[in-house]
């Protein structure tokens, strides 16, 4: 008998599926994966004493240094900061195998379906992700976002790096959609060879660098509209922060009315923007 069968057939009622399984899931989350590289910050569960965490963030330029002559008394100033709160809220998803599949030993079937959890539960969390900066340019008001109108230039792409810029941010990234990188590809100054990436940086989602940006390209980068094609621009170092209570898990269940083999996959997360001032939007119609 098979790992993934024992694994399947035991009759304790609830367990957490070792690593076997595990194996199989986090392929496929890793491997759909882009903006979580991106991160600024990470925070595990063991960070998160209770439902949810406090994080104080500095404001900047609040600290005035002053010129100050002999003897005279030293300006005051401290630094300032905002505090906001994260609470991780949880997703799942509920893959029922039947009994005879188990038995027929359909085991492709049964793993294909953690490998479509694992890919749902990555999909989820990137299209969070890129909302997130969306929120976060948003929250800065028109001057972070920028219509391109119906195709991407340079003038427009400079602009919105511009925005970051202004703030003393550096833009260290653009995660963008098919639409947009078709732009790219079909401006002469990014089609020379040392832009365009390699095989080996497709595969990871990356498609070349432009101004010193890495470009990402993923679907996921126009959220939930379908009508306008998106560039997401932001300063890695300062644009999101995911808050994790608890990771993806796997855990196994039996229904013995209905004869069924259940795996429930789980994650607690929560996503936001940590710097509005780091993110910028870019579209085309």
């Amino acid at each position: 008998m098979s790992k993934l069968k024992e694994l399947l057939t035991r009759d304790t009622e609830s367990e957490l599926i070792p690593s076997t399984i595990m194996g199989i899931l986090l392929p496929s989350v890793q491997a759909n994966l882009i903006m979580t590289q991106l991160l600024a910050r990470r925070i595990g569960p063991e960070s998160i004493p209770g439902s949810s965490i406090d994080l104080d963030l500095n404001t900047a330029d609040n600290m005035i240094v002053e010129l100050t002559g002999e003897t005279a008394e030293f300006g005051k100033s401290q630094a300032a900061a905002e505090t906001f709160n994260m609470k991780p809220v949880k997703y799942t998803v509920d893959i029922q195998i039947s009994r005879e599949m188990i038995e027929d030993s359909k085991f492709a079937v049964v793993e294909w379906n953690i490998e479509e959890a694992g890919y749902k539960m990555a999909q989820k969390m990137d299209n969070l992700l890129c909302q997130a900066v969306y929120t976060g340019a948003d929250a800065n008001g028109t001057d972070h976002i920028t219509n391109a109108g119906s195709a991407l230039t340079i003038a427009y792409l400079t602009t919105c790096m511009k925005f970051l810029e202004a703030d003393n941010h550096v833009c260290t990234d653009m995660i963008v959609s098919a639409g947009i990188a078709e732009d790219l590809r079909n401006i002469d100054s990014f089609v020379e060879a040392d832009k365009l990436g390699s095989r080996e940086t497709f595969e990871r989602g990356l498609v070349g660098r432009v101004y010193g940006m890495n470009v990402f390209m993923t679907n996921q980068a126009k959220g939930t509209q379908t009508t306008y094609e998106r560039a997401l621009i932001i300063d890695r170092r300062h644009a999101l922060v995911l808050a994790e209570k608890r990771p993806i898990s796997i855990e196994r269940y039996n229904q013995v009315n209905k004869d069924v083999v259940g795996i429930a996959v789980s994650a607690r997360f929560k996503e936001r923007y940590l710097r509005k001032e780091a993110c910028a939007v870019l579209y085309t119609t």
